[in-house]
């Protein structure tokens, strides 16, 4: 297989290399049910190793939803390839027990059928959602501890990866998160164990993000001013000498709760595949929700 990137032929195994994947034998099974996609991953590496994960994402209201217009796959990194490491936030690294990026990329299909490609087969069309989508990346190769380190990744397709991780759950390890958009996702390592150094480095970014998809969204005055409200009320909590990380919670799960009432109504609430439109609602209730998690682990941490 030849595939010609910026003006050089290059082979397969090589193009991968450039993105720090490594070429795997691949096993990808996807069942839906309703508003669910179920798939069961199994990766053989050239070693003989087998990395193995079940994972579910699961709509709040999906149209079109298939195999096919999921377009689910996934691929074995090599964690300490520069190309790949470069992806990562400095206080996230990947266990070598568990390499595994899972790539959910739905195909416009009217742009397959123009470009000449046989898309669509199965006649869904192009899949879309209202709100956000709840993913889940369940796998035996991580074991569970109280406190979990684990957090799940994600990326645009090639793009730096970002903590979203909304909880992490035994059985061995099942890492959860959510968002209104879709990308690359993996699970990751992270290293911080000290409170002052999570609020620093992990709780201030997700807060800074969050602040900036707000400012971003299509809102109205009213609302708009709410919100910022509300994140300037975290931002004050969160520099109190003390902290008040409950206060900083309240905040935000009126946040939470004034988006999910307001999403198709004041704030744009659908992603597509054709990339037409743009889900406000969603994206900013997933960075939402990885900061409440991000707050919910400080207030068991010292802070020093």
């Amino acid at each position: 297989m030849l595939k010609t990137f910026h003006g050089l032929t290059l082979g397969l195994a090589s193009l991968l290399a450039i993105f720090g994947i490594r070429d795997a034998a691949a096993t990808v099974v996807i069942d839906i049910d309703g508003n669910v996609a179920h798939a069961q991953i199994s990766l053989d590496d050239a070693g003989g190793n087998t990395y193995e994960a079940e994972v579910t994402i699961t709509f709040d209201s999906v149209l079109n939803l298939s195999a096919q217009s999921l377009n689910l796959s996934a691929a074995l990194v090599d964690p300490n390839d520069p190309n790949f490491s470069a992806r990562l936030p400095a206080n996230l690294t990947i266990d070598p027990a568990f390499p595994m990026m899972i790539t959910v990329e739905p195909p416009d299909v009217a742009r397959l059928f123009t470009s000449g490609f046989d898309g669509n087969e199965d006649g869904s069309g192009n899949l879309s959602f209202l709100n956000v989508y709840d993913i889940e990346i369940h796998t035996h190769d991580l074991a569970y501890t109280d406190a979990s380190p684990y957090r799940l990744i994600k990326a645009p397709v090639g793009g730096d990866f970002l903590d979203y991780t909304e909880d992490i759950f035994p059985g061995s390890t099942r890492a959860r998160g959510r968002d209104g958009a879709f990308s690359q996702f993996m699970i990751a390592t992270d290293s911080y164990t000290n409170g002052l150094s999570m609020l620093l480095f992990v709780a201030v970014p997700k807060l800074l993000n969050l602040q900036l998809r707000v400012i971003a969204a299509a809102l109205n005055d009213v609302l708009n001013l709410d919100l910022l409200g509300l994140l300037a009320d975290i931002a004050a909590d969160l520099a109190l000498l003390g902290l008040d990380l409950t206060g900083a919670i309240d905040a935000l799960d009126q946040l939470i709760a004034e988006i999910t009432a307001n999403a198709g109504t004041s704030i744009p609430n659908e992603w597509n595949s054709e990339h037409s439109v743009t889900n406000d609602a969603g994206e900013i209730l997933g960075l939402a929700q990885t900061l409440r998690f991000t707050l919910v682990r400080l207030q068991s941490l010292p802070l020093l």
